[in-house]
């Protein structure tokens, strides 16, 4: 019984430390890692890049949680906006700071907006086809061009999809492709501006997110996907 009792112990003991391995490699947890994220129009065209530099990597409990900045830059390289965004990995599960899949918009870029904390959106360590996840949704209140506002931001009917390889310039990646709607909510001098959106993202396990396209009223709104990542 004994003997029993330790076998099952060290299988537990095993699985936990794979669990922990797991979250090593995901970009987020790699201290001064920076990826470049390139956004491109419906037509294909890069028009901006979202660069985020991981600034420290700590332990919450039995989580790894790392701080990093994120700089919005057009496409001549100049500097549109900036933040802070977290991402914490347990081993059993990824906690991505939503700010991260805000779509690119022109009505977001003049915004300086700040939030209660952090909101996430979870991918379990095991991910499989037809599986659904849990949504997210948080609210931010700012200020653009002088005038008071606030946004509403929803994630939902997250679902996985299939499994696709994906190749970028920063490399390639065997991914869970992972569907879901969008929602924003804009209310500035007392008008409501809605905005719902479909979108799907490629999640590569042990790594992150290495690309998202959006799309409204069914046609492609745009894209981003990695093109650097510097370890």
């Amino acid at each position: 019984m004994k003997k029993s009792l330790f076998f099952i112990a060290c299988l537990l003991l095993a699985v936990n430390v794979l669990s922990a391995q797991d979250c090593k490699n995901y970009y987020y947890l790699l201290n001064n890692a920076e990826v470049e994220m390139t956004m491109f129009d419906a037509k294909g065209t890069a028009v901006a890049k979202n660069v985020y530099n991981v600034l420290s990597v700590s332990k919450e409990g039995s989580a790894s949680v790392s701080d990093f900045t994120s700089t919005l830059k057009d496409a001549k390289g100049k500097t549109i906006s900036s933040g802070k965004g977290k991402f914490k990995c347990t081993g059993g599960e990824i906690m991505v700071d939503m700010k991260m899949s805000l779509p690119n918009l022109p009505q977001l870029q003049n915004m300086k907006m700040e939030s209660e904390g952090n909101a996430f959106l979870n991918y379990p360590a095991n991910l499989k086809e037809g599986q659904s996840l849990p949504d997210g949704s948080f609210d931010m209140s700012g200020n653009a061009n002088g005038m008071d506002m606030s946004l509403q931001y929803k994630v939902t009917d997250r679902k996985v999809v299939g499994k696709e390889k994906v190749t970028t310039a920063g490399g390639s990646w065997d991914c869970y492709k992972i569907s879901y709607n969008m929602s924003l909510s804009m209310k500035m001098m007392g008008m409501n501006l809605p905005m719902d959106m479909v979108a799907a993202e490629w999640f590569a396990p042990g790594f992150g997110v290495v690309k998202t396209e959006t799309s409204k009223d069914g046609k492609p709104a745009g894209h981003m996907e990695i093109t650097h990542v510097k370890k």
